[in-house]
């Protein structure tokens, strides 16, 4: 069921549903502007990476020592 005027809403409804529906549009673009601002998108990149540590130390260390094991064949 929608809260959505119908074909018989009055014009006083009418405005109120525009004037709702701009208040909601305004809160998703506030909200998708935070998530893409240049310092969350850096704070997540960072967080990221600071998870990802452990595994890429690992893979770091395996594809040296595959290069020295190469090396000595």
């Amino acid at each position: 069921m929608s809260d959505r005027p119908g074909p018989g809403a009055s014009a006083k409804e009418i405005r109120a549903d525009i004037e709702q529906t701009r208040e909601q549009l305004a809160d998703t673009v506030d909200a998708l502007g935070a998530k893409v601002s240049p310092a969350n998108v850096a704070a997540q990149a960072k967080h990221g990476a600071a998870e990802r540590w452990p595994q890429l130390a690992v893979l770091a260390v395996t594809a040296v020592a595959i290069v020295v094991a190469w090396r000595k064949l």
